[in-house]
């Protein structure tokens, strides 16, 4: 994965009233923090992390090119934390990690499901059981996405991560049991169901009992 530069600034202000000048400047507090290092608190414009995260991805590899005293000095990172104001998914700030390109890191990768399964075209259901998985690997080998083929899994089957075809370099954080998806018949779906909503029903009337117990 190559890294992708991204200009920020170091702030020296905190607190709610700098970050609301920060916001209204289009930029957006953050911190660069790592094992050797002091924390450094930074401001990110808001718009060139977006465009990058939007063509990246979660897991792009930052050249933060952070200026000061005239100069620039360059960290690579990962993306730690995002936080968003949840009414509007504004940015409310970025915690980036730091990062040696020797040294192998851990991170979540989304997983992509490819083919049309044996199962579904026979009438089965797929269920996703994640939608990501733990890996670790050199900062230069973290793969946008994992790929899984699922065309060979049939009803009533499931896929766990020893069936994985890892990319070169990475190392799955899981038991070999661990289930990703499964192929589930539709009969079988429903009584899920059913008993699910029966279970909620059961839960709900003993909350009842236990509030009118308590009146009593």
């Amino acid at each position: 994965m190559n890294k992708v530069a991204l200009n920020v600034e170091k702030r020296s202000q905190t607190g709610k009233g700098p970050a609301r000048r920060l916001r209204a400047a289009g930029k957006a507090p953050a911190v660069f923090y790592g094992k050797n290092i002091e924390p450094i608190k930074l401001s990110v414009d808001v718009h060139e992390f977006g465009k990058i995260m939007e063509k990246g991805g979660r897991n792009t590899l930052f050249d933060l090119q952070v200026r000061e005293n005239g100069g620039t000095v360059n960290h690579v990172a990962v993306l730690k934390e995002r936080q968003v104001r949840p009414v509007d998914g504004a940015l409310i700030h970025v915690d980036f990690l730091e990062v040696f390109m020797d040294e192998p890191i851990q991170v979540n990768v989304q997983i992509d499901f490819v083919g049309k399964s044996i199962g579904v075209e026979n009438g089965g259901l797929f269920q996703p059981v994640v939608r990501e998985l733990q890996i670790s690997c050199l900062p230069n080998d973290i793969p946008t996405t994992l790929e899984i083929d699922i065309s060979d899994l049939d009803v009533g089957h499931s896929m766990n991560v020893s069936q994985m075809k890892m990319p070169k370099g990475v190392t799955l954080l899981h038991e070999d049991d661990f289930v990703v998806a499964s192929v589930v018949a539709p009969k079988r779906l429903e009584l899920e169901e059913v008993e699910a909503e029966a279970e909620e029903a059961a839960e709900a009337a003993e909350a009842e009992t236990a509030e009118a117990e308590k009146s009593e």
